[in-house]
């Protein structure tokens, strides 16, 4: 027999559960028995604490999102900023190569429907705010060029994203550290010679 567990224990094991299912299969593969089978519980305790998979395939991708952008620490000005900021790049894209992330929030949200591009936009939106602000304070202090910071924020998001995904797709191994790297390297040095 199962044990009782208090309701933010339940409701927890339910969203891992959750998330594993929704990142093995995808969000239309899965089903509401997929995720009860994986806990050992009823549809019924399911329902308890969510009304539908859209409901708790919500739930698991706001949880993924703030792991992401979690991560980030704010800079400290007093202190070596280039470190700071390698840091920061490096436990994104840990955060962002973890498979369930990247299959689920990269893979799976997109174009599910209305509610879930909206949850998606709100994620990008806040990310290319943070950045944004980033860059503001870097400019003012003389450490990050001038430019437009919104278009900037854009191209920083995609050189974060788009290696990891691309790596995934075609099912190659990417080093976190050589990746960091080359990103940073990129960020600070450009692309062209002369």
């Amino acid at each position: 027999m199962r044990r009782v567990l208090p309701p933010d224990e339940r409701r927890a094991e339910l969203l891992t559960a959750s998330r594993a299912v929704f990142a093995e299969l995808g969000y239309h593969q899965t089903g509401i028995s997929d995720i009860v089978d994986r806990v050992g519980c009823s549809r019924g305790t399911f329902y308890n604490y969510f009304d539908s998979k859209r409901e708790v395939f919500a739930a698991v991708l706001e949880t993924m999102m703030g792991e992401v952008t979690g991560v980030i620490e704010p800079i400290d000005v007093t202190r070596d900023i280039p470190s700071q900021v390698r840091d920061n790049v490096e436990r994104i894209v840990r955060g962002i190569m973890a498979e369930d992330v990247l299959r689920v929030l990269f893979s799976e949200a997109a174009g599910i429907d209305a509610e879930g591009d909206e949850l998606l936009r709100e994620f990008y939106s806040g990310a290319t705010e943070r950045i944004e602000t980033a860059l503001r304070t870097g400019q003012q202090l003389g450490v990050v060029r001038d430019g437009d910071t919104r278009l900037l924020a854009w191209c920083l998001l995609g050189l974060l994203k788009e290696p990891v995904f691309q790596a995934r797709l075609y099912g190659e191994d990417v080093a976190v550290s050589a990746l960091v790297g080359e990103l940073l390297a990129l960020i600070s040095s450009g692309l062209l010679r002369g």
